[in-house]
């Protein structure tokens, strides 16, 4: 990736949750949502342990060492998650 791509990247995941969220409450006209950081952070999570086993053609072992966690978390993680990788 060249320099200038990834610095483009700085910023970016926070700058696209608050534009996500910001549409969210919009489209709630004022209803108060429950439980929305737990909501956020299971989806956000879920993304990044989907894309991370595409990227690694799921290898749990290199996955888990982008992710920089424990191999058997990112097992727990698949498991609670059902994302189909299967080892």
């Amino acid at each position: 990736m060249q320099e200038e791509t990834v610095n483009s990247l700085q910023g970016g995941f926070s700058e696209a949750i608050e534009k996500y969220l910001e549409r969210y409450f919009a489209l709630h006209n004022g209803a108060v949502p429950c439980g929305l950081y737990s909501q956020v952070m299971n989806e956000v999570e879920r993304g990044v342990l989907n894309v991370t086993l595409k990227h690694t053609n799921m290898n749990q072992l290199q996955a888990s060492k982008i992710l920089g966690i424990n191999r058997n978390t990112l097992r727990k993680k698949i498991s609670s998650y059902k994302t189909g990788a299967d080892k």
